[in-house]
Parts: C-alpha cells; structure tokens; sequence
C-alpha cells in the first residue's frame, strides 16, 4: 500500500518508525558524505598550497642564477628536490643546474643533474623529450656520440622534430657517417620554420658536408675490342 493511502497521522507515524529503525545509518551516511566533501576540498587546497611554495622556491631558483649566485641555486634546487621531488619544478631546478653546469664545462654536473631530472614521473611527454634532447647535447659536447644517438632515440613530437634531426646530424657526422649526417640535416631543414634563424646553421653545416658521393661505375665484364694491325704494304 503507498503511503499517500494513509491519512496524516498514519504517514507520520510511519515516518517516526522508519526514522527510529533506520535513522543511525542515514545519519551515518550523510556524515561520511560530509567527510569525504570536506577531505576532498582539504586535499585540493593542500594541492594549491604545495605548488604555490613550489613556483616561489623556483622563482627564487631563477633569481638566484641571474644574479650568478651558484650557492644559492644549489640550495633552492636541492629545496625543490626534498619538498617537491615529484612536481615539475623539481625537473625545472634540474635543467637550471644543467644550464649552469654547462656555462662551466662541467658536463659531469651537467649530465647528472639532467638523469635526475628524467627521472621524475610528471607526466609531461614534452618535458621528458626536452631533458633527453638536452642531455644528447651535453653527451655530445663530452664526445660521446652514440650515446647521444641513443639519449634521443625515442623522442617523439613535431615540437622537437627539428632540434632532435639536427642534433642526430652532428652525432652522426662525429661518427665519420657523413651520407647518414646529410640525411638528418636535410630532416632538419624540413621540420624547421622558413623564419627559424637556426635553419641558416642546420644549411650551413648541411652545405660543408658537400653532395653525396657519386657511387663508381661498374666495371664493364665485355672485354675492349681488339685493336686491328694495320695490313702490311704489298712490294711495288
């Protein structure tokens, strides 16, 4: 029977009833609702918190560097790498102390701070390929070609398709492998913009390896046709 059968007093009653069997668990219910909510908005708010000391700390970073205060870089990095190992920022301070690093040839530093950096999930596919790019570069400046085709591997993006075949150009021509070193300039040259001022130096660097080698004839297997003696001149 539905409850709208019942006069006034009857549903009220049967409210009342159904309130007293069942009222502790609505009331447990709507307070575990009320928790979640509520540690639901703490979590984001705490979120916001940490990644505004984070920016500040970086920001410092960056302060830091212009002024050429390497102390104070160390410490805002190894700040970002403590508190906020697993953000962005962290990466961020690394490629800095990269940056620095290479400013002084020091490209142990260099290539350390970079493997730290990669190695912070943040699931930024851009970022990742701008840490293996960069530490293609710094292998390569230590004279470690292959290593530096092998950091660049996997690097996907059309954002880096330019950067990453001229950078597999240089590796390859220090490897004497000059017809594979033309081939990724000329990559090269078609990913980079018409106005990239880095598409004169992919040329020119393309232009000084010079055309492709023109491969030798084979030899012919017909053997040249004998030359005839002249006749001998009868006696008059």
């Amino acid at each position: 029977m539905a409850i709208d059968e019942f006069d006034e007093h009857e549903q009220g009653e049967r409210v009342r009833q159904w309130l007293r069997q069942n009222g502790a668990s609505v009331v447990l219910g709507i307070g575990a609702g009320i928790a979640a909510l509520a540690g639901w908005q703490w979590w984001g708010s705490h979120q916001r918190a940490q990644a505004a000391k984070a920016q500040l700390e970086f920001v410092a970073l960056l302060d830091a560097e212009a002024k050429g205060d390497t102390a104070a870089v160390e410490k805002a990095a190894a700040a970002l790498r403590t508190d906020f190992g697993k953000t962005a920022y962290a990466s961020f301070a690394a490629l800095a102390q990269a940056r620095d690093a290479l400013e002084k040839a020091d490209y142990a530093a260099a290539e350390s701070a970079l493997k730290t950096a990669r190695g912070i999930r943040t699931n930024l596919p851009a970022l990742d390929a701008l840490l293996d790019l960069r530490l293609a570069q710094v292998r390569l400046a230590k004279g470690e070609a292959q290593a530096a085709l092998d950091a660049i591997a996997d690097v996907k993006g059309d954002a880096f398709k330019g950067p990453v075949a001229e950078l597999r150009g240089d590796a390859l021509f220090a490897l004497g492998r000059l017809d594979e070193a033309r081939a990724a300039y000329d990559d090269a040259l078609a990913a980079l913009d018409a106005g990239s001022p880095q598409r004169d130096f992919v040329a020119m660097k393309r232009d000084d390896l010079g055309a492709p080698a023109s491969p030798a004839a084979p030899a012919s297997s017909t053997p040249p046709a004998a030359v005839s003696e002249p006749a001998p001149k009868a006696n008059s």
